[in-house]
């Protein structure tokens, strides 16, 4: 089954935020200066990059951030395809400017997302 255009474009966005987030978490994370003006935690940016201190540190930090990232939009997309708890109570549907309906599984489409929307991560260098 093949996803609609405006399905394939809200999934490649996904991916390019997931991404733009890990590469300023990056930045934030090897800057000296201090922080990314949108961090309301430099102490704690500080904290980490004085532990993080080599390369290979601050990949296996970022292959973790990926991960996450990743996880916590797989999970959003789970709650919208109905398949977490709020299903109990509610479900959700996405609809486009021109009336298509979203599928009720487009989490399963997320890894291949990731990949078609050829955006670098820990192990997709720029």
């Amino acid at each position: 089954m093949s996803l609609h255009p405006s399905e394939s474009a809200f999934l490649a966005q996904l991916a390019v935020a997931k991404n733009s987030w890990l590469t300023a978490a990056q930045r934030a994370l090897a800057s000296e200066q201090g922080t990314e003006p949108w961090s309301e935690t430099a102490e704690a940016w500080a904290r980490l990059r004085s532990r993080l201190c080599t390369a290979e540190d601050q990949a296996a930090w970022a292959t973790v951030i990926d991960e996450l990232l990743g996880g916590l939009l797989h999970s959003a997309l789970v709650t919208l395809d109905g398949g977490s708890a709020l299903a109990e109570t509610t479900l959700l549907s996405i609809e486009d400017s021109d009336g298509h309906q979203f599928k009720t599984h487009l989490h399963e489409y997320w890894p291949e997302a990731l990949d078609a929307a050829g955006e670098p991560g820990p192990d997709r260098p720029a």
